[in-house]
């Protein structure tokens, strides 16, 4: 069987898993160049500059684009399909890769807006997820 891959944590991002561990959506702004960064790095990717600093994201985007997986990841996971995945555009101007939850998945549309929720997967992971706010 095989097992999912989930991200790890490495130097650069553990204040991006520490913040979803607290229920926080956190992001780096570069102070040289002003740019916003995702996903966590050293060096802002614009200008080469090592003035990252951590921000809080108020947790509001909207889809940019998405996508319903209609089979699970393994076979003995029926329950977590079908879902929505896809992009979200996060309001402080940064993209990621999420689920987006919702009843209705047939209603998913790009634009609706979405708010930040956080599941625990295990001991020392939490993943952040989207909720679809009513239109």
């Amino acid at each position: 069987m095989k097992h999912i891959t989930y991200p790890r944590s490495s130097l650069d991002s553990e204040p991006y898993w520490d913040g979803c561990r607290r229920g926080e959506l956190r992001y780096q702004h570069c102070g040289a160049c002003g740019e916003v960064v995702f996903h966590p790095r050293a060096l802002c990717p614009y200008c080469l500059a090592d003035a990252l600093a951590w921000r809080l994201s108020t947790g509001r985007a909207r889809i940019y684009s998405f996508s319903i997986q209609y089979l699970p990841l393994r076979p003995d996971d029926g329950d977590a399909a079908p879902r929505g995945l896809g992009i979200a555009e996060v309001d402080e101007g940064f993209h990621m890769f999420a689920e987006f939850l919702t009843d209705d998945l047939d209603s998913l549309a790009i634009d609706d807006r979405l708010e930040v929720v956080f599941e625990q997967i295990d001991e020392q992971l939490v993943l952040p997820k989207f909720k679809v706010l009513p239109r």
